[in-house]
């Protein structure tokens, strides 16, 4: 099953970015840099984008930090990290790992934040849990976990097409997550919190670590 959803996003990173840009324009934007600013990063710090995509949210944060620090992203489609290595032509202090986000092969207490952006839904409760303890466990103390993730829209079709995917997660661990992650979250962090962010249509989801 994962080797047929890592080709899927293998084929899929050839259109990803292009989809982006035609449903949301400027937005997507917007929203990575609200992300990278909830989250707390500073310039030199260290931060981990997992899921990372074509790296959209770790470019940011890499221009974000103004060339110091150091920002990683983590994906397992070898198809959606060539997209971002070709991005990053040219950015200094940003790098791609190919790697499972739940068997991190970082050290402990290596990042001050770890992002992850509209991909939690996507892992299998067992993937997403062994992800989470990951993220703990690469975070330095006092760190904070941050992801970001659509809200019921309003539109009836878009609405429908959200109902799908939420449907399309299988099983009833998922869906509850999806409801609210905050019971999940708080297994593995502190102090988390549910955000809704300006313009109603996602949210963030946070915590620290012990």
């Amino acid at each position: 099953m994962k080797g047929l959803r890592r080709k899927y996003y293998d084929i899929f990173s050839n259109f990803y970015d292009k989809i982006i840009a035609l449903h949301s324009k400027d937005r997507s934007q917007r929203l990575r840099r609200y992300l990278i600013e909830k989250s707390g990063f500073r310039p030199g710090q260290y931060l981990l984008d997992a899921c990372t995509g074509t790296g959209s949210v770790a470019l940011e944060a890499a221009r974000f930090s103004k060339g110091k620090g150091v920002v990683a992203g983590v994906d397992f489609s070898i198809g959606m990290l060539s997209k971002a290595v070709k991005k990053a032509s040219g950015i200094g202090n940003v790098f791609f790992v190919l790697s499972d986000v739940g068997t991190l092969s970082f050290k402990d207490d290596t990042f001050h934040v770890v992002t992850c952006s509209h991909a939690m839904y996507e892992l299998c409760p067992q993937t997403r849990q062994a992800a989470l303890s990951q993220f703990r466990r690469v975070l330095r103390p006092g760190g904070r976990f941050i992801m970001m993730e659509h809200t019921p829209p309003s539109s009836p079709v878009i609405k429908f097409l959200y109902q799908l995917r939420i449907l399309s997660m299988g099983s009833a661990g998922n869906r509850e997550f999806a409801k609210d992650e905050r019971r999940e979250l708080s297994m593995f962090f502190k102090d988390v919190v549910l955000e809704i962010v300006p313009g109603g249509r996602s949210k963030v989801v946070y915590g620290t670590k012990d």
